[in-house]
């Protein structure tokens, strides 16, 4: 007998968890123009909602159209659905960098959040202090915690949770790292041929922040000045697992990379894509917010 079930297309879709200011507002302007109306924003009931698998196979089951999401509230582990392939994607930073990324971020917005509230009030240096004291989830490992324990602070970040975290990147569709934000895109514009055989993902920064300088070293010693040395040492000493999760993945991004064929000609063309493809790109790449 030869017998053919009827089963359903497979469907593939990109989901995007999107940690505040590492570059996600880049990501999502790229989703929704390259998906149009197939894209979609997901969130809580508010700012500190947490949307876990279920609730993103719920959404997904209900909304058949969608070929591509973004959300600042999904957590991971992501889920297992019928017929469906997800592609997911994050992005990381270095934690110092990002650290004052947040700090410029609420300082210019118009809110009366308390954090707004002090960011417009306070120095860097002030900033973080009070933050340090009391609210250290929002200074201390911020994105292994994201990965690893679904943003639940109940105890400091360790080298298993580090662990954790990297396995979650290296088994990433679309790892990233937004001081790698080409190369990551790069790799992830030739891997998803497959499955999305027309999709670019070059773009223009959104959501930008003022450069800190135009090299890793450059901004870390912009930091050190700006904040004390005191300060910044301690703030490393609070990042230690995010610091070696950055690593980790700087190196698996340069891993896929090196897969690509012709690695650096689809670099070279992918930049010249970018509206701001003539910019030094160090300085470029410093705009993702």
């Amino acid at each position: 007998m030869d017998i053919r079930l009827p089963v359903p297309p497979t469907r593939f879709l990109i989901v995007h968890y999107h940690i505040f200011k590492n570059g996600g507002s880049t990501i999502a302007s790229i989703l929704e123009r390259e998906f149009e109306n197939a894209f979609a924003t997901v969130h809580g009931p508010d700012d500190v909602s947490v949307l876990d698998h279920t609730c993103l196979a719920d959404f997904v089951s209900g909304n058949t159209e969608v070929r591509a999401i973004s959300s600042h509230h999904l957590r991971y582990p992501k889920p297992v659905l019928p017929n469906t392939v997800i592609f997911d994607c994050c992005f990381l930073r270095n934690p110092l960098d990002r650290l004052q990324s947040v700090y410029s971020y609420f300082q210019r917005i118009d809110s009366d959040d308390p954090l707004c509230r002090l960011a417009r009030q306070e120095h860097p240096r002030t900033f973080f202090k009070r933050l340090i004291d009391s609210a250290p989830h929002l200074v201390s490992n911020v994105q292994v915690t994201l990965l690893a324990l679904g943003g639940a602070f109940t105890r400091p970040a360790d080298i298993p949770d580090v662990d954790t975290a990297a396995d979650i990147v290296g088994k990433m569709a679309i790892p990233g790292l937004v001081e790698n934000f080409d190369e990551s895109l790069v790799s992830a514009e030739y891997f998803l041929k497959p499955a999305f055989p027309r999709l670019r993902l070059d773009y223009r920064p959104q959501n930008v922040s003022r450069p800190l300088g135009a090299s890793s070293k450059d901004r870390q010693e912009w930091l050190r000045h700006s904040w004390g040395s005191d300060l910044y040492a301690t703030l490393m000493q609070l990042n230690q697992c995010d610091l070696e999760l950055c690593r980790r993945a700087e190196r698996e991004v340069a891993r896929r990379l090196s897969l690509v064929p012709g690695a650096e000609h689809r670099l070279a063309e992918f930049r010249a894509r970018c509206p701001e493809g003539q910019v030094n790109t160090p300085y470029r790449r410093e705009h993702i917010a």
